[in-house]
């Protein structure tokens, strides 16, 4: 099912309990000058215009993360980068600097954090060593638990998808759903952008919720999700005849 909309709105219309993991990656509220504190602005054609003020980021996200637990029987993975080489330092005015996302985590029962190292870098010159990795926290205790053999970290490439220039890689998105559902169960994104947690979750048999205000990634979403739905009944079906 998918919800075109805003987020924390449309979750309004979905029974608390009604969701068995959450899957998501939220606009980072990255600063559109470049670094330094410099006039210039980065090639940022597509992306989200989320350049809030930090506060208010912050407390839209702890909002949603609220929500989120409440709709979800089992855990919400949560991605998000860690931004110090993407902000100047006028960007993070924020009480006693607490900009990292554990901060505005640390009301939320953190289960386990995965370091998604991505390879290459991410950020520009701006004094600090340069980011090679991102974060993704696992709020919340699984309805169930496969032991896939994982480790706290996970080398896995960045992708490029058709028509979002910020997406995670399905094999991220795999990975958490092979080892916190089962056949079945139900996937909520509410951040869906170009669909991929529906993607992956059509060809792992999962039911799948997603919400996206952006008609544009909408679009695109529900043309990737059904080609991957038919695409899986399609593999279904030679299986059964083999």
């Amino acid at each position: 099912m998918l919800h075109l909309g805003d987020c924390l709105d449309v979750m309004q219309g979905i029974p608390d309990g009604s969701v068995d993991m959450v899957m998501t990656s939220p606009p980072y509220n990255l600063n559109k000058n470049a670094s330094g504190g410099g006039n210039s602005k980065r090639n940022y054609d597509g992306w989200y215009p989320d350049d809030l003020p930090e506060d208010e980021y912050q407390q839209q996200q702890k909002e949603l993360i609220r929500g989120l637990l409440n709709l979800c029987k089992g855990s919400v993975f949560y991605n998000h980068r860690i931004r110090y080489a993407w902000h100047s330092r006028n960007k993070f005015r924020h009480p006693n600097n607490l900009h990292h996302p554990i901060h505005w985590l640390a009301e939320f029962p953190l289960w386990s954090e995965i370091i998604w190292a991505r390879g290459g870098t991410t950020g520009h010159t701006n004094g600090r060593v340069r980011l090679a990795d991102e974060r993704i926290y696992q709020l919340g205790k699984p309805k169930t638990f496969h032991d896939m053999g994982y480790t706290t970290v996970w080398q896995i490439p960045p992708s490029r998808n058709i028509g979002h220039v910020c997406t995670f890689p399905e094999e991220l998105v795999e990975r958490c759903i092979l080892m916190s559902t089962n056949p079945g169960d139900t996937v909520l994104d509410p951040y869906m952008g170009s669909g991929t947690t529906g993607v992956v979750c059509a060809r792992l048999g999962r039911s799948f919720i997603g919400i996206e205000r952006d008609p544009d990634y909408f679009t695109i979403a529900q043309a990737r999700i059904q080609k991957a739905q038919a695409d899986a009944i399609t593999n279904r079906m030679r299986e059964a005849t083999q």
